[in-house]
């Protein structure tokens, strides 16, 4: 035995100090938007880096110069951090977004950015996942140890003594003290996980499922009350902006979280004041009263008077609604950055509890592996990407419904070959449990499956034993007898199928013309 002792050191911290986030390794330098040049309102095309390539790419934005949707959300890269997180498993259709009074991500957008954002089998490095296996790999493996070597060692010294045996159990006692402190460690350790999964499961909206998912952002080409079109830009999009005309104002304002019916009072307003200043200039009195041209007003010297009206009449109404649209906006940002620093702080805090502990004096380092695991940081698949317009309806939050089951016609019946493989049929029905594609150790009441050789009856089988051979179709029958008899090991094996044990006559199942059975 060697005298070289060394300290424990304890387990190894599971996290850095400070770093990459321990599951999102979504850094801002990813997706935030370059700033654009002096002069310039936005920028067409946004340089964001794929988490899993590591490569500039291009994210196209809105072909209209004019657009003021940025190419990138500012909420996408707090959305993604707080996502990226996975404290429990089967988490994939319980998250749902917040509602925060604006239009939603479809079902595929949302349930594609959730798994995008995190690792390719997210439930395997879950944090639920890794406390179960602190606490039933490990601390399960070391509970009984310092019980056992108590035990053995007593049971040693019932026929060893001496200053070998001392020095043994010295070194017995030393292990199990270590032993017991590194549980308590992990128990520690599991406590710390418990902590940052129950809070990181809050954090993701608790029972409920719901957190905060970043609003589309629209823009206005033109007035609000002669605009050409509204460009909707959802999180995550590329290319051009969706565009709206005036006969969707009803749905656009839907989207945006307020009342169609303001749209719809708007356009209704303007038309009546159009119809009104047409047919009032029709009259010559009032054309000389207001000393316009004999021939009247068009229809677009109508149209502007009953635009100034509606910007007098319904102006405070639109500012409260932009209004609302902002503040909206910037609630569930704030929210979302909120709720990414909480998640990135608990992700950070994540440690192994560690003590300083001795090896057991005898110890040889020679014989111990002390070299850490290398660990992969657990990244996302990929870039969320939005592929639909914004929906009015939330995402069901419902996984879709698993695959059909086969018929049972064609469910698998495992090994081919009749009763002779050990599948069941008929025949089978009257032993107890039937017959399984398995072939168990014969025991009482049941049927073995002897490879080459005929299925024979054991005792508890009704007509089993030696009355079986007396029975109305015998088991050489039964089971593959006359013909099929005797291709076992040794017989002849030309027309011998592969993986089948025994071939099956025409006669398999004993069925005997009634003129040619001698028992009848």
């Amino acid at each position: 035995m060697s005298d070289n002792t060394s300290e424990y050191q304890g387990l190894d911290p599971a996290a850095p100090a400070a770093g990459a986030p321990v599951f999102g390794d979504v850094d801002a330098a990813r997706s935030v938007a370059p700033v654009a040049p002096d002069g310039a309102e936005s920028l067409p095309d946004t340089i964001v880096t794929l988490p899993d390539a590591q490569i500039p790419v291009v994210r196209p934005g809105c072909s209209n110069p004019e657009c003021a949707n940025p190419t990138v959300h500012p909420a996408e890269t707090g959305w993604q951090q707080l996502a990226s997180a996975v404290p429990v498993e089967r988490q994939l259709y319980r998250l749902r977004p917040k509602e925060a009074g604006m239009s939603f991500p479809t079902e595929a957008d949302f349930r594609t950015a959730i798994a995008a954002v995190r690792p390719e089998y997210a439930d395997a490095h879950s944090i639920e996942r890794l406390r179960g296996a602190w606490t039933e790999q490990v601390a399960g493996r070391l509970a009984d140890w310092s019980e056992r070597i108590k035990s053995h060692l007593t049971d040693l010294s019932e026929g060893w003594a001496g200053t070998d045996f001392e020095s043994f159990e010295t070194a017995c006692t030393q292990t199990r003290e270590m032993v017991d402190d590194l549980i308590d460690d992990i128990d520690g350790t599991v406590a710390n996980l418990q902590s940052t999964e129950d809070s990181l499961y809050a954090i993701q909206g608790g029972d409920s499922g719901e957190i905060p998912y970043p609003a589309p952002q629209f823009w206005i080409d033109g007035d609000w009350h002669s605009w050409v079109s509204v460009h909707v830009r959802p999180a995550w999009w590329y290319g051009d902006c969706i565009e709206h005309t005036c006969q969707d104002a009803e749905h656009v304002l839907a989207l945006a979280g307020a009342e169609p019916e303001v749209a719809t009072e708007i356009i209704d307003y303007i038309d009546e004041r159009i119809l009104h200043f047409v047919d009032y200039y029709s009259s010559p009195v009032n054309i000389e009263a207001e000393g316009l041209d004999p021939r009247g007003i068009t229809v677009e010297e109508a149209k502007s008077l009953a635009v100034a009206d509606a910007m007098e009449h319904y102006g405070s109404t639109v500012a409260q609604n932009w209004n609302s649209y902002d503040e909206r906006q910037s609630a569930i940002n704030e929210d979302i950055e909120q709720r990414s620093a909480d998640t990135d702080d608990e992700e950070r805090s994540v440690r192994t509890v560690r003590s300083d502990k001795d090896y057991p004096a005898i110890a040889d380092p020679a014989y111990m592996d002390l070299e850490p695991p290398a660990m992969d940081q657990p990244t996302g698949t990929g870039s969320p990407q939005a592929s639909e317009d914004p929906s009015l309806e939330p995402p069901a939050g419902e996984a879709p419904p698993a695959d059909e089951p086969a018929d049972s016609s064609e469910e698998d019946e495992g090994p081919r070959g009749g009763l002779a493989s050990g599948t069941g049929g008929p025949g089978g029905a009257g032993l107890p449990g039937g017959i399984s594609g398995a072939t168990p150790a014969p025991t009482a009441g049941s049927v073995a499956t002897i490879p080459g050789a005929a299925m024979t009856a054991t005792a508890g089988v009704p007509g089993g034993g030696a009355g079986a051979a007396g029975s109305r179709g015998a088991s050489s029958a039964m089971m593959g007898g006359g013909a099929g008899a005797g291709r076992g090991p040794g017989g002849d094996q030309q027309d011998r199928e592969p993986d089948v044990d025994l071939l099956e006559d025409e006669n398999m199942w004993g069925f005997i013309n009634e003129d040619d059975d001698p028992y009848a």
